[in-house]
């Protein structure tokens, strides 16, 4: 009995010790470095979008050109990692703040510049300076004015690399009031005799400007003397025909006898014109004046007067 225990107790001294051991070795494989590495990572950004630092607009105040266009330019200045000839404009509006950026281009409103024509960039290293131009119609309408510009990262040759990184900004500017008007350049009532009456002679008024107006006029003899010291309608060169023997009316076929005889005094004719909203044409911004005139006994040879039109601002 005695011997038995013994080895029983021998075996398990042996089994606890080679477990001691396994122990031993597995805590000692884990050492820095087998279980800590480093991997380097790497790419290359081919391309980086352009930056729009400011824009400027040109003129600022805007004075609007009485019947015609105006020039305005607009300017951003741009950086580019990649290089100034790397940048194109690809949109290009200037529009009235009470409308947006993408509001359809109307000429009283919002224009878009063609950017392949009215567009260009030039620069060095890594600024570009982009300018567009716009042709602004005198009927424009007054107030604060916003250009927005944007310009596009081309990208490299490849044509699916280009056209798809770019940058936005804009500008304000102030278009002013204009007041303007467009008369004919004469009337001609034709060869008359003393104590004859001419026929209607139609003379079309139009608004030249931005805002609505409200039209006077008024009248002298001859084309050199505004004072008009005889209270003339018109110079002869025998005898003069006092102011009151020219008349106007707004309606076509007004009989003489009840229209508005002309004065030396600006006054009212009752004729407000709005501003031009059509883009395709004349519309309601364009009214017609009727004028005759009644040649008095005593008069002979060709006869000169002058009309003078106002256009004054309807408040």
């Amino acid at each position: 009995m005695k011997r038995e225990n013994i080895i029983i107790a021998t075996g398990l001294f042996v089994f606890i010790f080679v477990a001691s051991l396994v122990a031993v070795s597995m805590v000692a494989s884990n050492v820095l470095g087998w279980n800590n590495s480093t991997t380097i990572t790497r790419a290359y950004v081919w391309n980086t979008e352009p930056n729009i630092t400011s824009v400027t607009i040109s003129p600022d105040p805007i004075d609007l050109t009485p019947g015609n266009t105006t020039n305005v330019n607009c300017t951003a200045y741009v950086w580019d990692y990649n290089g100034w000839a790397d940048v194109n404009v690809s949109n290009a509006t200037f529009y009235h703040i009470s409308v947006g950026n993408d509001a359809e281009d109307d000429s009283n409103t919002h224009y878009t510049a063609d950017v392949d024509n009215d567009c260009s960039c030039t620069g060095s290293d890594n600024e570009a300076i982009c300018n567009c131009t716009f042709d602004i119609w005198y009927y424009a309408t007054n107030g604060t004015w916003i250009c927005n510009m944007t310009v596009t990262d081309q990208g490299g040759e490849a044509t699916e690399r280009q056209y798809y990184l770019n940058s936005s900004n804009n500008a304000s500017a102030t278009v002013n009031t204009v007041v303007a008007i467009n008369v004919p350049a004469e009337i001609d009532y034709g060869n008359l005799s003393v104590t004859e009456t001419s026929s209607d002679m139609p003379a079309n008024i139009s608004n030249f400007g931005n805002t609505p107006i409200n039209i006077s006029v008024r009248g002298y003899g001859g084309t050199t003397n505004p004072d008009n010291p005889g209270d003339l309608c018109m110079e002869c060169a025998y005898g003069n025909i006092s102011i009151e023997y020219e008349k106007y009316s707004l309606a076509s076929g007004t009989d003489y006898s009840v229209m508005t005889a002309l004065t030396n005094a600006s006054t009212e004719m009752d004729l407000s014109l709005p501003v031009r909203t059509d883009d395709n044409g004349y519309g309601n911004d364009t009214n017609t004046t009727y004028w005759k005139l009644q040649i008095p006994l005593s008069i002979g040879g060709i006869c000169n007067g002058t009309l003078v039109f106002v256009g004054q601002e309807n408040w």
